[in-house]
């Protein structure tokens, strides 16, 4: 888990600040670049939507049931997306980082990526939110009663890479190394994302399957 304060990975900025002393983990900063890179090779348009989960005040802490319930949270997700009433959703991505700070109720910041079908997600509402958002929010509190915050989402564009760098500062937040409760003695996972192959390397691994055969066909 190395720690950097460097403003830029991969060319891209970084939210992070030596003077505010709010560093982040590359492996992190990796993990979110990777998934986003291998969504938008099969896609010309990506959606990104960040989210905040949190328990109810009479939760019982548990970090692996917790993380557990996450996990369950993103299958149905998932489930949901690649439904027809939701667009039928092929490919899916996601990455969570669980942080318990000086309130030591855990919560989780979290993430989630598909291609980009509809050009509205709905509303967020005092009276209700609606489409995407009123999904994301009734499966957590299906789950768990909790609660579910809103950031901003992104919609991406291959031939316009500024949406890109956006989608990632924004993201970045998620591998500040501030409230992760590592070196703690305790096991359980601080993070977790999906391992979405990208089309390149798809593509890749099909030719080093075929070629054995074109050859013999040659001899």
């Amino acid at each position: 888990m190395k720690e950097t304060y460097l403003d830029t990975y991969k060319g891209l900025k970084v939210n992070c600040s030596k003077t505010r002393k709010l560093a982040t983990y590359k492996v992190i900063l990796d993990r979110i670049h990777r998934e986003m890179s291998a969504l938008q090779s099969y896609h010309s348009r990506i959606t990104l939507v960040r989210l905040d989960l949190h328990f109810p005040d009479d939760h019982a802490h548990d970090n692996k049931l917790e993380n557990s319930i996450v996990s369950r949270y993103l299958r149905i997700i998932k489930a949901d997306l690649g439904s027809k009433n939701w667009g039928r959703h092929k490919r899916f991505i996601h990455g969570w980082v669980k942080e318990i700070g000086f309130s030591r109720k855990p919560h989780y910041h979290l993430f989630v990526g598909f291609q980009a079908l509809q050009r509205t997600l709905g509303a967020i509402s005092g009276n209700g939110n609606s489409g995407l958002w009123g999904l994301l929010e009734s499966r957590w509190k299906e789950l768990t009663g909790g609660s579910v915050h809103f950031s901003k989402y992104h919609r991406i564009e291959r031939n316009n890479p500024e949406t890109f760098a956006a989608c990632f500062y924004h993201l970045s937040y998620l591998a500040k190394t501030r409230d992760k409760q590592f070196n703690t003695g305790e096991s359980y996972r601080r993070f977790s994302f999906s391992s979405l192959r990208s089309k390149t390397n798809d593509t890749a691994q099909d030719a080093l399957v075929t070629e054995p055969t074109a050859i013999q066909a040659a001899c």
